[in-house]
């Protein structure tokens, strides 16, 4: 159990550099899936598109939000870290399910402020 102050207190460590070094922090957002593990079944309609999977995060590969890494949970924890370091976290605590989808789907559409 956390609490959301402790959540992106961890996810500013993790963004900063000061969990992983910086070689890491890069294959942690980097896409470490091979090309010929991306079949259109393996995974649900459209991920490989433009959505990769480093070492426990999706990383976004093409797109309006390239370079984007977060986590999706299946009890709505979800977050996101941009390239320029912008931070979203949303925690619903709600099994994944019909009426919190469109919630999570506005939070992924989400862009750094201008």
């Amino acid at each position: 159990l956390s609490t959301a102050p402790d959540y992106l207190r961890f996810l500013r460590a993790l963004r900063d550099g000061e969990l992983l070094g910086a070689e890491h922090l890069a294959m942690l957002r980097s896409d470490q899936v091979p090309a010929s593990a991306k079949q259109p079944g393996s995974f649900f309609s459209g991920f490989w598109e433009q959505t990769g999977w480093g070492f426990g995060v999706s990383v976004v590969a093409d797109g309006p939000h390239r370079g984007r890494w977060s986590w999706s949970g299946g009890a709505g924890t979800d977050f996101f870290v941009d390239p320029d370091g912008t931070l979203g976290l949303l925690l619903t605590q709600v099994e994944l399910g019909p009426r919190v989808m469109p919630l999570l789907e506005a939070f992924g559409e989400l862009s750094p402020p201008a």
